[in-house]
């Protein structure tokens, strides 16, 4: 009988529990999904609202990581050495790691100014909302966040809506 009962101890030491996190922010917040720190390639350009798909594009777009922002499927926190006004709309290439899943859309800048860290002169930051990602996107987006927060947490992270 102890020796049944060290084995159920000793096994439950040894299977780590698994997670559960909500994929939703905590109830002050005002977005809509949990929001990770993400190394990813980012090209920002200023655009037109009007911008097509074609001319969301760009060619070069770097296959390793070029900028950590704050990332989730409705939106990203960037830091740049160019201000950005609030209401901008830019055109946003994204590559995300290790997939190498491409996105390409449009956002529009919901805050923004001038980082307030001393040694950090002619660094701004810019809080924007996706205005243009398909539902393929957002989807893709939303595994994304999952599958960062699961490495994060040592692979045992349950998300739920």
């Amino acid at each position: 009988m102890w020796s049944e009962i060290f084995v159920g101890l000793f096994l439950s030491v040894l299977t780590q529990p698994e997670i559960v996190m909500s994929a939703l922010p905590k109830s002050n917040e005002r977005r809509k999904y949990r929001r990770i720190s993400d190394a990813i390639a980012l090209h920002v350009q200023q655009h037109d609202a009007t911008a097509s798909e074609a001319e969301l594009y760009v060619d070069d777009l770097p296959q390793h990581p070029t900028h950590v922002v704050s990332l989730n499927p409705n939106g990203l926190k960037c830091y740049h050495d160019k201000m950005f006004n609030d209401g901008d709309i830019m055109a946003l290439s994204i590559r995300l790691f290790p997939s190498g899943e491409r996105i390409d859309t449009l956002a529009k800048v919901v805050n923004s100014g001038e980082e307030d860290q001393p040694g950090k002169n002619n660094r701004f930051f810019a809080g924007m909302a996706f205005i243009k990602l398909s539902d393929e996107n957002k989807a893709l987006m939303l595994e994304h966040v999952k599958q960062v927060a699961r490495q994060s947490f040592g692979g045992s992270v349950k998300l739920v809506n």
